[in-house]
């Protein structure tokens, strides 16, 4: 048995990746380059890979804040293997999305597989944006409505059941191929449980979205008026109509059916009033017209990006935006939506003050360490090396807790000297080198690159086959600061070491691009808030 995924599949995953990246959580891939200016190469040979034969690589698994004390676990793949991946959740898109509610109701919000979007792989109309803006509505529009219940599964990624999941795939897509690579591929990444998809990918939202199919179908067959996005419910109650019926009906249905359970701490009750004034509350704030119209423009950019209208940047540069993050911060109980959204405005508006208050307020900003880097890069385009007398503080904040316990906070911080943001001395490095895991590893043979460390590549460029597969790109990325012969020399005899399907691809690329490396890595894609 065979199996090979369609040119259309292909060409569709490695387009959504160049625009919206490999995860919302790591920095991208530096491969997002490659498969930016190799698509068709890449396509061609991949379309002519057996799946079936093929073994996917896992992914690495990192611990990244979810709030100010909490935290889950994240995975990245390699960059084949989240192409592969992609595709072939693709290829069966539209079986899955065959499976769930009409996406013209409101039932099943989040994430509606579309064929007709020329970039995304989602209906451009169900943002997370306007699953606020259509409960507005429905509750304004139904005066019979006098109670919200709100409530979330606990986890939900990391908790969905694997086996319940087959099942699910073999219901959408019998027999199909893409759908048997799916079940291999998370097989391998999450081979020490029985449960879990890998968090951070669009492939994942795509099987997340299959795996509450049945509770969907459950609640309109319950007869419950109610509306999801992802893992967050939404049921409106009439007068008589229990809080407790509706909260022990879902507890139950998705104890027994699906082995999850929901979120006690984020499960409330609300009136018709309240609701709608924290509805109103997230998408704008009504107590300054300015500020709400500005920042409601951004609310979908939790989940999406999209292009900013002019007046609204104008806007935007008329707020005082640090006041308002700096009072979202504050807070016991910080909003870490609304605060993502303020940083994306920042990163829009770029006001000048905010240079010196990153620079004064890093370690108390660590949380959102993602967040301050990318806009700390868009800062640096306005005003290059502004950030490059924090070089010394940013190492010491990497070396010290939270980062050194939380993989992806430090990551991002490194990701500063990568992108070249803040300029790292060879003597700094020393200490940042002491970081071991492989996502350590990885960001200093980037930085080592950015600083043109030769001697370090000529040293260690002959023990490339002991090297991860996780590091071996970012290594010879990095070595592209050597001299041109050298590298080029040094290229020709890495083949057997780059003997994965588009690998050769991946060698000419760089060979071709040698000179461009460190730019591409600087913008390798348009990076997403969550």
């Amino acid at each position: 048995m065979a199996f090979q995924l369609s040119v259309a599949a292909l060409n569709r995953a490695i387009k959504h990746l160049r625009k919206y990246g490999d995860t919302d959580v790591f920095p991208h891939l530096p491969e997002l380059a490659f498969f930016r200016d190799e698509t068709a190469a890449i396509t061609d040979e991949l379309k002519n890979l057996d799946l079936d034969s093929y073994n996917p690589g896992g992914a690495i698994e990192a611990l990244a804040p979810k709030g100010r004390y909490s935290f889950r676990i994240t995975h990245q793949l390699s960059a084949l293997d989240t192409v592969l991946l992609l595709a072939a959740a693709v290829e069966i898109g539209p079986l899955i999305e065959g499976q769930r509610t009409p996406s013209n109701g409101i039932e099943a919000f989040s994430y509606r597989f579309d064929n007709k979007e020329p970039e995304s792989l989602f209906q451009a109309s169900h943002t997370y944006r306007d699953w606020l803006v259509i409960q507005q509505k429905r509750v304004q529009g139904n005066l019979k409505f006098k109670q919200i219940v709100v409530t979330d599964i606990s986890d939900f990624y990391a908790r969905i059941n694997f086996h319940r999941l087959e099942n699910l795939l073999d219901e959408a897509a019998p027999g199909h191929g893409a759908a048997r690579y799916i079940k291999k591929t998370i097989k391998v990444i999450r081979g020490k449980q029985s449960f879990g998809l890998p968090v951070g990918g669009t492939a994942a939202r795509i099987l997340a979205e299959l795996a509450l199919v049945d509770t969907d179908k459950a609640l309109i067959h319950q007869g419950l008026v109610a509306t999801r996005f992802v893992d967050d419910f939404r049921f409106f109650l009439s007068a008589g109509e229990s809080p407790y019926d509706v909260l022990s009906f879902i507890a139950k249905q998705l104890s027994i059916n699906e082995g999850l359970s929901l979120n006690a701490s984020k499960t409330a009750i609300f009136t018709r009033a309240q609701f709608l004034s924290r509805l109103k509350s997230s998408i704008g704030d009504v107590e300054d017209e300015a500020k709400g119209k500005a920042l409601e423009a951004l609310t979908n950019d939790i989940y999406f990006d999209e292009a900013v209208e002019p007046a609204d940047i104008e806007a935007l540069k008329a707020l005082n935006l640090l006041g308002f993050l700096q009072d979202e911060i504050g807070k016991e109980h910080y909003d870490v939506g609304r605060i993502k959204v303020i940083f994306r405005a920042l990163r829009i508006a770029k006001p000048a003050e905010a240079i010196d208050y990153l620079k004064s307020n890093l370690s108390e900003l660590i949380v959102f360490a993602k967040e301050i880097t990318l806009l700390m890069q868009g800062l640096a385009k306005d005003d290059p090396g502004c950030f490059d007398d924090i070089s010394g503080e940013l190492v010491k904040v990497i070396l010290k807790p939270p980062a050194t316990s939380v993989q992806l906070i430090r990551t991002w911080l490194m990701e500063l000297f990568v992108r070249g943001v803040v300029q790292l001395a060879a003597a700094q490095l020393k200490r940042v080198e002491t970081l071991q895991t492989i996502l350590d590893k990885r960001q200093t043979h980037l930085i080592r690159g950015r600083i043109g460390d030769k001697n370090f590549f000529r040293m260690n460029k002959a023990n490339m086959g002991q090297l991860s597969a996780y590091e071996r790109s970012a290594f010879v990325l990095g070595a592209a600061c050597l001299p041109k012969d050298e590298f080029e020399k040094w290229l020709g005899t890495l083949k057997p070491v780059f003997s994965e399907p588009t690998g050769h691809i991946f060698l000419k690329w760089l060979q071709a691009n040698k000179g461009k490396i460190f730019v591409k890595l600087s913008d390798t894609a348009e990076d997403h808030p969550e």
